[in-house]
């Protein structure tokens, strides 16, 4: 039978991140999906906990692999085998919470929207206590209770639920929780494989791209999925990545919004305050999201 939706999951050197990603997978149970992953040249045995797992997880799970190019070429290779007609991005090393991919295929049931959906975190320091553990039930529920809210993400839930129509609402269309119809990925033509391997704006391109197209960008708070946090540094992503933004800059020259976003990083970056511009090392006070799985 052919799925209703296709989880596109890039991946690079994350194995035992991405081996519990896989895992939680199987407590999506009302909905029919497959998962597509895109090993993006690994080289820490990534290969091998995707052998592990195809034929051990109760979906189908879809692997293609290629030389390191980067997230988003990865995602277009994922996408490209992908059968669902709805694409639920998902990055290698965020968890789902129960009922994740179907609130993304209702939220999708309009043509051309994208599906924005609430990031939770583990703390860096906590995601350790659970790698290399089997995901059962137990598990599953226990990592959800550690979950905390950044200071970045109530940004996020803030700007697009008090101002979903502004200039910049391209900005949230993070690729670690985002959903689309097939269709609208195929219209606004996927991810620029230009940015290459570097962090950054490949997605914030492509959100800039779909608003032009007049594709809605929504917030759909129900489908959560949880960030198994990897960095001390809310700051190192922007300035490592500081030069796809500029090559941001370059491909939409022309767009006074995109020049202000570009300069406004780099001066962030200049002047040491580059943490401030997506803080998620920092939490609000906020309760853990109720788990209740569908077994």
């Amino acid at each position: 039978m052919r799925p209703e939706a296709s989880v596109i999951v890039p991946t690079y050197n994350k194995r035992d991140r991405l081996a519990f990603t896989l895992e939680s997978f199987a407590y999506q149970r009302d909905c029919n999906f497959e998962v597509v992953v895109c090993d993006d040249g690994s080289t820490d045995g990534t290969s091998a906990v995707l052998n592990r797992l195809r034929g051990n997880v109760p979906y189908p799970l879809v692997t293609v692999s290629g030389s390191r190019r980067g997230a988003g070429a990865a995602r277009n290779r994922a996408a490209r085998a992908a059968r669902g007609s709805v694409l639920v991005f998902n990055d290698d090393d965020m968890v789902p919470a129960p009922g994740y991919i179907s609130r993304h295929v209702e939220a999708c049931s309009d043509h051309d929207v994208l599906s924005r959906g609430e990031r939770w975190t583990v703390p860096v320091d906590v995601v350790p206590l659970f790698l290399g553990h089997v995901v059962d039930p137990r598990l599953y529920v226990d990592i959800w209770s550690r979950a905390r809210m950044t200071v970045a993400e109530k940004w996020t839930l803030d700007a697009l639920t008090a101002s979903p129509n502004h200039q910049y609402r391209f900005l949230q269309t993070c690729t670690s929780n985002l959903a689309m119809r097939r269709a609208s990925f195929d219209r606004i033509g996927g991810f620029d494989e230009s940015f290459g391997t570097r962090w950054g704006a490949e997605d914030t391109e492509f959100g800039y791209r779909a608003q032009l197209a007049g594709a809605g960008i929504r917030l759909t708070s129900s489908a959560k999925n949880l960030h198994l946090e990897h960095s001390n540094d809310s700051g190192e992503k922007f300035r490592s990545g500081l030069d796809n933004f500029r090559h941001l800059g370059e491909i939409h020259s022309d767009s006074k919004g995109i020049s202000a976003l570009v300069r406004y990083v780099e001066l962030a970056v200049e002047r040491g305050h580059a943490g401030e511009l997506f803080n998620e090392q920092e939490f609000i006070d906020r309760d853990s999201p109720d788990i209740v799985l569908f077994c």
